[in-house]
């Protein structure tokens, strides 16, 4: 998706919301937009690279791996669970990359949209001790949603309303040789359910966000600290039939 595209998406998704928030029904449209911490500035600036539409030349005849596999047909991430909960978002994931994106994808998909005092609680239970600017970025991004659509900057969320995100592919990267510093990138779709209602009839798709997470000693906690943001790099393209997308790294989430 172009950034005009997407401005213009999001831009008609937030004016659908107010629309409906000011005859006194939320709609799920502009809140479902909001992307937190680091990926959603810096993609409309630096959005990712389209996948070519012809391989590179090479001067063997040998298959590549870039050739038998795409993020469709490879054996996708296994989703590890939680050992804890804590306000209601999973904690408590291994010291592995499996660990670490399994926590990413738990945490995006468990995060409260609309409250931001439960938003506070939440982020303070995965934020890194060292870096208490990410409780505020999260909790900043959900008091600009509730004011977008007519709502005090602070409060519980509108009866009737909920919400589910799903991660369906992810890729993550390494920002330090120890492994206990990584960058997490998820494809995802979001959706809203309204009472008398019914289920979101305009959903976000393939939307794209990255969290970058820390080992503490106990669990991976998420970081916005400037020296490991600053070696983020943009992933090409999700595309689940393209082999570039599997050679960047790009996998399938099981069940996503």
């Amino acid at each position: 998706m172009s950034d005009f595209d997407s401005k213009a998406r999001r831009a008609r998704l937030r004016l659908t919301l107010v629309g409906v928030a000011a005859a006194a029904v939320l709609t799920a449209g502009g809140v479902l937009g909001v992307m937190v911490l680091n990926a959603d500035d810096d993609l409309k600036q630096n959005p990712p690279k389209a996948a070519p539409s012809a391989p590179p030349s090479s001067g063997s005849s040998k298959p590549s791996v870039v050739e038998e596999f795409t993020p469709a047909t490879a054996p996708s991430i296994p989703r590890l669970k939680p050992k804890s909960s804590t306000e209601g978002i999973g904690t408590g994931f291994e010291h592995s990359a499996l660990g670490a994106t399994s926590a990413a994808i738990s945490y995006w998909e468990d995060l409260d949209l609309l409250d931001d005092v439960i938003a506070r609680k939440q982020w303070t239970a995965i934020a890194a001790t060292d870096s208490p600017g990410t409780i505020d970025k999260g909790v900043t991004e959900v008091r600009k949603v509730r004011e977008g659509v007519g709502l005090p900057p602070s409060g519980a969320t509108p009866d009737g309303i909920t919400f589910s995100t799903n991660v369906k592919a992810a890729l993550v990267r390494s920002l330090e040789t120890s492994g206990d510093v990584v960058d997490v990138w998820m494809v995802f779709d979001r959706y809203a359910t309204i009472r008398d209602k019914g289920a979101d009839d305009n959903p976000l798709k393939d939307e794209v966000t990255n969290l970058i997470l820390k080992w503490d000693g106990t669990d991976w906690k998420v970081t916005t600290e400037r020296r490991y943001a600053a070696r983020v790099k943009y992933p090409r393209t999700y595309d689940p039939d393209s082999k570039y997308a599997w050679a960047e790294g790009w996998r399938a989430v099981a069940n996503g």
